[in-house]
């Protein structure tokens, strides 16, 4: 008796999420057959929900863009607020949210821009927003663990054997454009064609963000500090990393800052 109970169980909560899936296919995707009112258990007639449907649908396509708005700035001062609405309706229609929670919309953002044939005349764009989307997603990283114990391991162990593992709250991002300069540029009220052109002629940058106790922060990366990063990243020993990032380079001064600014979160024994 009680198997057969817990298997209705089952049933009925398969059968809801299902119902709860279809009205968020409805409500976010504007391309998606309007169901039934009875399939989602909505007890109005199907004129008026119709009616309430495209009303909601209008609001979650405005939740939407105000979304997008928020999780690139830069991009929306590059456009200006009736192009950016205009660019992020188009993402909502091309590529829908799967889920009614908005924190996400915005991943394939950067990817869609650059696919778009009218802003070939502005190629930098797509790089300026996967720099915004990365520094959007620092906000939902965990805080260092980085403690007394594992900066003493740099003493008492051989770097050959030692990992240095980066913190949740840093990103490393290669760009084909000065996105860094372009970053700081438009988070100023007003910018000219003098400086944007100017910020332009900079070339390709390697940026460094962080989440840091004065908020958001990025810098363009130094060839041997970008090669030593991206050491880490991929695993390699501290010993390695600093081969990679060649002579010359003062680890001592990247560590102090690291420290200070939470770009490290351990440092251990590898395999520990």
């Amino acid at each position: 008796m009680d198997c057969e109970m817990d298997r209705e169980m089952d049933r009925e909560t398969q059968r809801e999420m299902q119902r709860q899936a279809a009205l968020l296919r409805a409500l976010f995707d504007p391309r998606a057959e309007v169901p039934a009112a009875a399939a989602l258990k909505v007890d109005t007639t199907r004129l008026a929900w119709q009616a309430g449907l495209d009303a909601m649908r209008g609001n979650a396509r405005s939740h939407a863009e105000r979304a997008l708005t928020a999780q690139f700035p830069t991009l929306q001062a590059m456009l200006g607020e009736a192009p950016m609405r205009a660019l992020c309706a188009a993402y909502w229609r091309a590529r829908p949210p799967r889920a009614g929670d908005l924190a996400g919309i915005g991943a394939e953002f950067p990817d869609y821009l650059g696919r778009l044939r009218r802003l070939r005349a502005w190629p930098w764009l797509r790089d300026s927003a996967r720099l915004d989307w990365a520094l959007w997603n620092l906000q939902y990283a965990s805080a260092p663990r980085l403690d007394a114990r594992h900066l003493q391991a740099l003493a008492r162990h051989d770097p050959a054997g030692l990992h240095m593992r980066l913190a949740e709250g840093v990103a490393l991002l290669d760009a084909r454009w000065p996105v860094v300069s372009l970053w700081q540029l438009h988070r100023s009220p007003q910018v000219d064609a003098g400086q944007l052109l100017q910020a332009l002629g900079e070339g390709a940058q390697c940026a460094w963000a962080w989440r840091g106790a004065e908020g958001l922060r990025c810098e363009p990366l130094g060839a041997a500090e970008r090669r030593w990063l991206r050491a880490l990243q991929r695993g390699a020993s501290v010993a390695a990393a600093l081969r990679s990032a060649g002579p010359g380079w003062d680890f001592a001064a990247w560590l102090q800052r690291a420290v200070r600014e939470g770009w490290v979160d351990a440092i251990e024994p590898r395999g520990s």
